[in-house]
């Protein structure tokens, strides 16, 4: 009986963990150490992802960041299947550019694209590969 119960939860354990699950931190570095981007992000429902973001360009001369009273910089819904879309809001001129991120459950990635630029001024990365 153990046996089974075991083989049960281990087979919906494995089905419940591909779900698309992003909330946490998320990190980059450039290859040559000189910018980092962080994401922080939590699910507001089924298809709906918020969060904040910082990035630190030029070995710390440049700073994008939200600040922890500030709301957030990211929204973006699930389009398909481990797809999301949204804006990103740069805290330098407040003005938005759009993203896009795909999921890859396997390798428990995170790639980020950015498709629109903010208007202004901003330090944000134009693509990345996150991991936790």
């Amino acid at each position: 009986m153990k046996l089974k119960l075991c083989l049960i939860f281990a087979v919906f354990g494995s089905c419940f963990m591909s779900a698309q699950d992003l909330e946490g931190s998320w990190r980059w570095t450039s290859p040559d150490g000189s910018k980092q981007f962080e994401i922080q992000l939590e699910q507001i429902n089924e298809k709906e992802y918020r969060g904040k973001h910082c990035a630190v360009f030029d070995n710390g001369e440049q700073i994008d960041c939200k600040s922890e009273s500030d709301t957030f910089s990211i929204v973006m819904l699930e389009i398909t299947d481990g797809n999301f879309a949204g804006t990103i809001e740069s805290s330098y001129q407040r003005s938005q550019g759009k993203i896009k991120m795909q999921y890859h459950t396997q390798q428990d990635l995170l790639h980020f694209n950015l498709t629109k630029n903010p208007e202004g001024v901003f330090y944000l990365p134009t693509e990345a590969i996150l991991t936790r």
